[in-house]
């Protein structure tokens, strides 16, 4: 039954949810566990108020219906996970996805405000849609390559500078065990932004090969979800797209085979610690990735007992005996700190120059929404926060 014109936005939201719930068969048990406690369980199902942005992140993942249509406002359409799956999936997320809204929303509007940085144009760019899985990944990594004037052999060095420059935002933090990071598009009218939030306890090769991987879900457009990557959960045509893409992005077969050549024959555990180790620390791709590559390029390089050592030794361990602890340490070294994106950043700090946006906008950037710890960054930085009359 349609609801009437006149009905409230309060009004609007109980008949959405009553009806998702009907048409899911969700239990009131369910549904109560979701929302963590009858209080909220009573006040949204009884329709006596709106769902918060939090709860919101909840309901629509779990329902698979954009925020938006929760909200009942004049919201963009935020894509919201397919993937996920359970309750516990979705609340051990929620928090960073609500995160993710707040930082694509400053981007939106620092951008209306003039204060965008430049960007790469990518918009003529087209990724393969062949129907195989490795091949659309491979292609579309080479077609990319490609288009930036890489050549095949050449290391992608700054890849969070690369990703930024394409305009995707790209922030460093803690997120849950095994998820290695969180991928959310926005459509506002005709424009598509996205945000990547990468783990930052992951070692620096897994956060690499990660960006890359996200970065396919930017090309590809994966559409109406938060792509969220789990050790679990690579067995989804668009998982095994991204993960061919990262790998070939990163590590050409080009590359793969210079580097085969100038290692020469190998027969002792040093000898295929060091080659793992020169790939890794060369082109920046996970261990498990250039394994992986190893099997499908050159399997005959290694016994088999030297490939499963590679494959299961710590890769700690595999840069001690090959030499490379000291480079290892070094580049994992800011491990499990939080870093927010460059460009995000640079952008609302124009814009809070100009006094176009609060302060609370640039804490939701730098600080993660800590007015006070925001307001002490900008004096540490030389701000004269005395002055400021906005925030």
């Amino acid at each position: 039954m349609m609801m009437a014109a006149t009905s409230t936005r309060e009004e609007r939201f109980k008949h959405t949810l009553n009806t998702l719930v009907t048409r899911e068969g969700v239990t009131p048990e369910t549904l109560l566990d979701l929302l963590g406690s009858k209080e909220s369980y009573t006040a949204l199902t009884s329709g006596s108020r709106l769902p918060s942005a939090y709860e919101a992140t909840l309901l629509s993942a779990f329902f698979r219906v954009a925020p938006g249509l929760l909200l009942q406002g004049d919201e963009p359409s935020m894509g919201v996970s397919l993937r996920l799956g359970t309750v516990e999936g979705i609340h051990d997320v929620s928090d960073v996805v609500s995160h993710a809204t707040q930082l694509l929303a400053t981007d939106r509007l620092t951008r209306d405000w003039g204060c965008a940085q430049p960007i790469i144009d990518v918009a003529s760019f087209a990724p393969s849609k062949v129907w195989h899985d490795r091949y659309a990944g491979e292609r579309t990594a080479a077609r990319l390559r490609a288009y930036l004037d890489f050549s095949e052999t050449e290391p992608v060095e700054d890849l969070t500078g690369l990703v930024e420059s394409l305009g995707v935002p790209v922030e460093y933090r803690k997120l849950p065990d095994q998820v290695h990071g969180i991928s959310i598009p926005e459509k506002w009218g005709d424009q598509v932004s996205w945000v990547v939030v990468i783990n930052s306890n992951d070692v620096w090769s897994r956060q690499r090969f990660t960006l890359a991987h996200e970065l396919c879900h930017v090309l590809q457009n994966d559409p109406g979800q938060v792509i969220v990557d789990r050790a679990k959960m690579q067995d989804l045509r668009p998982e095994r797209i991204a993960n061919s893409f990262a790998r070939h992005f990163l590590l050409p077969e080009e590359a793969l085979l210079g580097k085969l050549e100038q290692c020469g024959a190998i027969s002792t555990k040093a000898q295929a610690a060091a080659l793992i180790a020169d790939i890794v620390l060369t082109y920046g791709v996970s261990r498990d990735a250039a394994m992986i590559a190893l099997s499908e390029a050159a399997e005959d390089v290694f016994e088999t007992s030297l490939m499963r050592f590679c494959q299961t030794a710590k890769v700690g361990d595999l840069m001690r005996l090959s030499g490379n602890s000291t480079v290892w340490d070094e580049l994992n070294s800011t491990r499990g700190q939080n870093f927010p994106s460059e460009r995000l950043s640079q952008q609302v700090l124009d814009a809070y120059a100009e006094q176009l946006v609060s302060l609370q906008a640039v804490a939701d950037v730098i600080a993660d929404g800590s007015v006070e710890d925001a307001r002490l960054q900008l004096s540490e930085a030389g701000w004269d926060m005395k002055q400021r009359v906005i925030g």
